[in-house]
């Protein structure tokens, strides 16, 4: 990593801040005098800025409250990035896109293993989404759902759906296709008003109002990359029988 990406990101300063530090040589790279903003910083460096050690920069993780109109790809469009006030912005990956008109849960992390993760069919996470409609489910609906449609030559995975109330709908999905929610919902015969993600696995939007985002607490991050990773254990398992 460039040593002064390596310094904004642990958070000394901002990219034109560290540059000056380096270039005035307030920075040691192994006990050396580094000048140079683009010095390779390799992993067993140690690196210090006014005497003082620097801690490498740690993935960042966060949970974000997408409000409808907004999409989640860096374009000049609405987008979510635009909501997000943070150094490390340009370098986030979205974990399980929403489309402009659905709300809900986002993660956005600077960590593409976690972000692999996530979104990997293996790792059957759930995503738990409410569902605003037009018409009545019935059993013959449910049963659809939960033993798994078949959409043309398409095969979805069994999900859970239930109704909360009159006109509100709860979907538990765990593969995360294209559009999944809407086609499942259309699928079934009803029509679907409103869309709001509320988890992601053990990740809720606790706490947030739309637009609002929070850092995910580290036994969070441990949590859900357990229970993926168990998934994906048991996927192999029972593909070897």
């Amino acid at each position: 990593m460039r040593l002064d990406r390596y310094l904004a990101n642990s958070g000394v300063g901002t990219r034109s801040q560290v540059k000056k530090l380096i270039r005035d040589g307030r920075v040691r790279v192994s006990g050396r005098i580094v000048t140079d903003p683009s010095f390779k910083v390799k992993e067993n460096d140690v690196v210090e800025c006014l005497n003082e050690r620097v801690e490498p920069p740690r993935h960042v993780y966060l949970v974000l409250f997408k409000p409808a109109g907004y999409v989640c790809d860096k374009v000049d469009d609405a987008n979510i990035f635009d909501l997000i006030d943070h150094p490390r912005s340009r370098e986030f990956h979205v974990a399980g896109r929403l489309d402009r008109d659905v709300e809900g849960l986002v993660i956005l992390t600077t960590d593409g293993w976690f972000t692999h993760l996530l979104i990997d069919p293996k790792s059957r996470l759930e995503r738990e989404y409410l569902v605003w409609v037009e018409g009545k489910i019935d059993d013959e609906m449910k049963r659809r759902v939960e033993v798994g449609l078949k959409l043309n030559q398409e095969r979805f995975a069994p999900a859970k759906i239930e109704e909360v109330e009159e006109g509100l709908v709860r979907l538990v999905l765990t593969e995360g296709k294209y559009h999944e929610v809407k086609r499942i919902i259309t699928a079934i015969g009803l029509r679907y008003k409103r869309i709001l993600r509320t988890r992601f696995e053990n990740i809720t939007l606790e706490n947030l109002v739309p637009g609002g985002y929070r850092h995910l607490r580290d036994e969070e991050v441990k949590i859900i990359v357990q229970i993926a990773t168990k998934n994906r254990l048991k996927s192999r398992q029972l593909k070897g029988l």
